[in-house]
Protein backbone atom coordinates (compact mmCIF):
# COMPACT_ATOMS: atom_id res chain seq x y z
CA UNK A 1 0.00 0.00 0.00
CA UNK A 2 1.26 3.38 -0.65
CA UNK A 3 1.99 6.43 1.84
CA UNK A 4 2.23 8.82 -1.15
CA UNK A 5 4.76 11.57 0.16
CA UNK A 6 5.32 13.99 -2.34
CA UNK A 7 2.84 12.93 -4.61
CA UNK A 8 0.50 14.26 -2.33
CA UNK A 9 1.18 17.78 -3.69
CA UNK A 10 0.59 16.80 -7.67
CA UNK A 11 -2.41 14.18 -7.22
CA UNK A 12 -5.60 16.61 -8.10
CA UNK A 13 -3.67 17.48 -11.05
CA UNK A 14 -3.32 13.97 -11.75
CA UNK A 15 -7.03 13.60 -11.35
CA UNK A 16 -8.12 16.88 -13.16
CA UNK A 17 -10.30 14.30 -15.71
CA UNK A 18 -12.29 12.98 -12.75
CA UNK A 19 -15.55 14.30 -12.84
CA UNK A 20 -16.02 14.07 -9.27
CA UNK A 21 -19.56 15.60 -9.40
CA UNK A 22 -21.15 13.00 -11.10
CA UNK A 23 -19.30 10.28 -9.28
CA UNK A 24 -20.71 11.89 -6.17
CA UNK A 25 -24.02 12.10 -7.64
CA UNK A 26 -24.46 8.95 -8.81
CA UNK A 27 -23.24 7.35 -4.99
CA UNK A 28 -26.04 9.10 -3.67
CA UNK A 29 -28.16 7.48 -6.11
CA UNK A 30 -27.18 3.77 -4.85
CA UNK A 31 -26.94 4.60 -1.12
CA UNK A 32 -31.04 4.91 -0.40
CA UNK A 33 -31.06 7.89 1.39
CA UNK A 34 -28.27 7.01 4.52
CA UNK A 35 -26.59 10.33 5.79
CA UNK A 36 -23.60 8.74 7.32
CA UNK A 37 -20.85 7.75 5.62
CA UNK A 38 -17.79 5.78 5.73
CA UNK A 39 -15.59 7.20 3.02
CA UNK A 40 -11.75 4.33 3.04
CA UNK A 41 -8.23 5.82 1.24
CA UNK A 42 -9.96 9.58 0.83
CA UNK A 43 -7.20 10.89 -0.93
CA UNK A 44 -7.66 14.26 -0.86
CA UNK A 45 -10.75 14.87 0.08
CA UNK A 46 -12.49 15.55 -3.34
CA UNK A 47 -15.69 13.86 -3.09
CA UNK A 48 -15.39 14.19 0.71
CA UNK A 49 -16.34 18.24 0.46
CA UNK A 50 -19.22 17.21 -1.90
CA UNK A 51 -20.94 14.39 0.27
CA UNK A 52 -20.34 17.05 3.36
CA UNK A 53 -21.65 19.65 0.97
CA UNK A 54 -25.03 17.97 -0.12
CA UNK A 55 -25.04 17.42 4.01
CA UNK A 56 -23.70 14.25 4.43
CA UNK A 57 -21.80 13.17 7.89
CA UNK A 58 -18.59 11.63 6.68
CA UNK A 59 -16.10 10.12 8.61
CA UNK A 60 -13.32 9.72 5.86
CA UNK A 61 -10.31 8.19 6.22
CA UNK A 62 -6.30 7.80 4.42
CA UNK A 63 -2.99 5.91 5.18
CA UNK A 64 -0.89 8.84 3.66
CA UNK A 65 -0.82 12.12 6.41
CA UNK A 66 0.27 13.78 3.39
CA UNK A 67 -3.30 13.10 1.40
CA UNK A 68 -4.97 13.90 4.40
CA UNK A 69 -3.46 17.49 5.13
CA UNK A 70 -4.44 18.46 1.54
CA UNK A 71 -8.07 17.24 2.76
CA UNK A 72 -7.77 19.57 5.56
CA UNK A 73 -6.94 22.10 3.30
CA UNK A 74 -10.03 21.62 1.26
CA UNK A 75 -12.43 20.72 4.08
CA UNK A 76 -11.83 23.35 6.67
CA UNK A 77 -13.26 23.41 9.68
CA UNK A 78 -16.43 21.20 8.48
CA UNK A 79 -18.64 20.16 11.54
CA UNK A 80 -20.22 17.36 9.04
CA UNK A 81 -16.43 15.36 8.56
CA UNK A 82 -13.99 13.64 10.52
CA UNK A 83 -10.75 12.94 9.22
CA UNK A 84 -8.97 9.67 10.51
CA UNK A 85 -5.57 8.59 9.48
CA UNK A 86 -5.99 4.93 8.98
CA UNK A 87 -5.27 1.72 7.07
CA UNK A 88 -7.75 0.15 5.05
CA UNK A 89 -6.72 -3.48 6.27
CA UNK A 90 -6.72 -2.26 9.80
CA UNK A 91 -8.60 0.24 10.49
CA UNK A 92 -10.89 0.54 13.89
CA UNK A 93 -13.52 2.92 14.00
CA UNK A 94 -15.86 3.37 16.92
CA UNK A 95 -18.70 4.17 15.07
CA UNK A 96 -20.70 2.35 12.45
CA UNK A 97 -22.25 3.33 9.25
CA UNK A 98 -25.23 3.71 6.76
CA UNK A 99 -23.33 3.46 4.15
CA UNK A 100 -19.74 2.71 2.71
CA UNK A 101 -17.70 4.10 -0.10
CA UNK A 102 -13.82 3.64 -1.47
CA UNK A 103 -13.17 5.63 -5.07
CA UNK A 104 -10.03 6.09 -7.16
CA UNK A 105 -9.11 2.24 -7.76
CA UNK A 106 -8.62 1.58 -3.70
CA UNK A 107 -9.04 -1.99 -4.34
CA UNK A 108 -6.29 -1.67 -6.79
CA UNK A 109 -3.78 -1.52 -3.82
CA UNK A 110 -4.38 -4.27 -2.37
CA UNK A 111 -3.49 -7.95 -2.97
CA UNK A 112 -6.47 -10.52 -2.42
CA UNK A 113 -5.65 -11.29 0.81
CA UNK A 114 -5.76 -7.60 1.60
CA UNK A 115 -9.34 -6.97 -0.04
CA UNK A 116 -10.31 -10.17 2.33
CA UNK A 117 -9.31 -7.66 5.06
CA UNK A 118 -10.56 -4.74 4.00
CA UNK A 119 -14.18 -6.07 3.03
CA UNK A 120 -14.28 -7.83 6.21
CA UNK A 121 -13.69 -4.17 7.99
CA UNK A 122 -15.65 -2.38 6.00
CA UNK A 123 -18.93 -5.39 6.59
CA UNK A 124 -18.04 -5.05 10.56
CA UNK A 125 -18.09 -1.08 10.40
CA UNK A 126 -21.34 -1.12 8.39
CA UNK A 127 -25.62 -0.84 9.89
CA UNK A 128 -27.75 -3.95 8.85
CA UNK A 129 -29.01 -3.09 5.50
CA UNK A 130 -26.10 -0.80 4.55
CA UNK A 131 -24.53 -0.23 1.04
CA UNK A 132 -21.14 -0.42 0.07
CA UNK A 133 -19.81 1.35 -2.77
CA UNK A 134 -16.35 1.02 -5.01
CA UNK A 135 -14.87 0.92 -7.94
CA UNK A 136 -11.45 -0.61 -9.42
CA UNK A 137 -9.93 -0.23 -12.46
CA UNK A 138 -10.43 -3.67 -14.70
CA UNK A 139 -8.25 -6.30 -16.43
CA UNK A 140 -9.47 -4.71 -19.69
CA UNK A 141 -8.29 -1.37 -18.74
CA UNK A 142 -4.74 -2.72 -17.66
CA UNK A 143 -4.67 -4.74 -20.76
CA UNK A 144 -5.37 -2.02 -23.78
CA UNK A 145 -3.79 0.93 -21.45
CA UNK A 146 -1.26 0.72 -18.99
CA UNK A 147 1.24 -1.40 -21.49
CA UNK A 148 2.71 2.07 -23.27
CA UNK A 149 4.80 4.85 -21.60
CA UNK A 150 2.35 8.36 -21.58
CA UNK A 151 3.99 11.62 -21.66
CA UNK A 152 1.92 14.83 -20.60
CA UNK A 153 2.92 18.82 -20.63
CA UNK A 154 1.32 21.58 -20.01
CA UNK A 155 3.96 23.83 -19.80
CA UNK A 156 4.20 24.17 -15.86
CA UNK A 157 3.69 20.70 -15.93
CA UNK A 158 6.06 17.74 -17.32
CA UNK A 159 5.17 13.75 -16.29
CA UNK A 160 6.59 10.75 -17.73
CA UNK A 161 4.18 7.47 -16.84
CA UNK A 162 5.43 4.54 -17.62
CA UNK A 163 4.16 0.52 -16.94
CA UNK A 164 5.36 -2.79 -16.65
CA UNK A 165 2.39 -5.38 -16.27
CA UNK A 166 3.83 -8.45 -14.96
CA UNK A 167 0.82 -10.86 -16.04
CA UNK A 168 2.31 -14.13 -14.07
CA UNK A 169 1.32 -11.96 -10.82
CA UNK A 170 -1.56 -10.19 -11.92
CA UNK A 171 0.54 -6.69 -11.04
CA UNK A 172 1.68 -3.56 -12.83
CA UNK A 173 4.57 -1.80 -11.71
CA UNK A 174 3.96 1.94 -12.30
CA UNK A 175 7.00 4.76 -12.35
CA UNK A 176 5.94 8.62 -12.95
CA UNK A 177 8.30 11.14 -12.97
CA UNK A 178 6.77 14.97 -12.56
CA UNK A 179 9.21 17.61 -13.40
CA UNK A 180 7.14 20.62 -11.89
CA UNK A 181 8.00 24.48 -13.08
CA UNK A 182 8.55 26.84 -10.01
CA UNK A 183 8.14 30.51 -10.13
CA UNK A 184 11.97 31.02 -11.53
CA UNK A 185 11.05 29.10 -14.42
CA UNK A 186 13.21 26.03 -13.06
CA UNK A 187 11.67 22.40 -13.07
CA UNK A 188 11.68 19.93 -9.85
CA UNK A 189 11.34 16.26 -10.04
CA UNK A 190 9.04 13.95 -7.90
CA UNK A 191 9.32 10.64 -8.96
CA UNK A 192 6.71 7.80 -7.39
CA UNK A 193 6.98 4.16 -7.63
CA UNK A 194 3.83 2.06 -6.80
CA UNK A 195 2.50 -1.09 -7.81
CA UNK A 196 -1.40 -1.89 -8.74
CA UNK A 197 -2.62 -5.43 -8.36
CA UNK A 198 -5.28 -6.54 -11.22
CA UNK A 199 -8.45 -8.15 -9.60
CA UNK A 200 -11.52 -9.52 -11.89
CA UNK A 201 -14.76 -8.84 -11.24
CA UNK A 202 -15.60 -12.68 -10.38
CA UNK A 203 -12.89 -13.26 -7.60
CA UNK A 204 -14.32 -9.52 -5.86
CA UNK A 205 -17.82 -10.92 -6.25
CA UNK A 206 -16.75 -14.09 -4.31
CA UNK A 207 -14.70 -12.40 -1.29
CA UNK A 208 -17.69 -10.02 -1.13
CA UNK A 209 -20.14 -13.22 -0.52
CA UNK A 210 -17.46 -14.69 1.26
CA UNK A 211 -17.92 -11.65 3.58
CA UNK A 212 -21.80 -11.56 3.93
CA UNK A 213 -22.42 -8.93 0.95
CA UNK A 214 -25.56 -9.48 -0.99
CA UNK A 215 -27.12 -7.68 -3.82
CA UNK A 216 -24.22 -7.44 -5.52
CA UNK A 217 -24.52 -4.94 -8.50
CA UNK A 218 -21.64 -4.04 -11.19
CA UNK A 219 -21.84 -0.75 -13.47
CA UNK A 220 -19.54 0.81 -16.05
CA UNK A 221 -18.15 3.19 -14.28
CA UNK A 222 -20.25 5.72 -12.56
CA UNK A 223 -23.18 4.90 -14.90
CA UNK A 224 -26.39 3.39 -14.75
CA UNK A 225 -24.82 1.02 -17.26
CA UNK A 226 -24.10 -2.47 -17.18
CA UNK A 227 -20.63 -3.76 -16.34
CA UNK A 228 -18.79 -5.23 -19.53
CA UNK A 229 -15.93 -7.28 -20.25
CA UNK A 230 -14.75 -3.97 -22.14
CA UNK A 231 -16.15 -1.54 -18.86
CA UNK A 232 -12.57 0.27 -18.44
CA UNK A 233 -13.55 0.89 -14.39
CA UNK A 234 -15.89 -1.51 -12.37
CA UNK A 235 -17.98 0.10 -9.81
CA UNK A 236 -19.58 -2.38 -7.45
CA UNK A 237 -22.49 -1.87 -5.18
CA UNK A 238 -22.99 -4.55 -2.45
CA UNK A 239 -25.68 -4.68 0.94
CA UNK A 240 -25.12 -5.50 4.36
CA UNK A 241 -28.34 -7.35 4.72
CA UNK A 242 -27.91 -8.67 8.34
CA UNK A 243 -25.24 -8.77 11.43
Amino acid sequence: MQSYKEFSQIYDLLMDDIDYQKWTSFIISKINGSRKVLEAACGTGSITRLLADANYRVTAFDLSQDMLMRAYEKLGRNPGVRLLNQNMTKFIIDDKFDSAICCCDGINYLTEEETEMFFKNIYDHLNNNSRFIFDMSTEYKYETLFNDTYVYDDGDVFYVWENMIDKLNNTVDIEINFFIKDSENKYSRITEEQIQYIHSAENIIKLLKAEGFDNIEIYDDYNNESFTNKSLRAVFCATKLKG
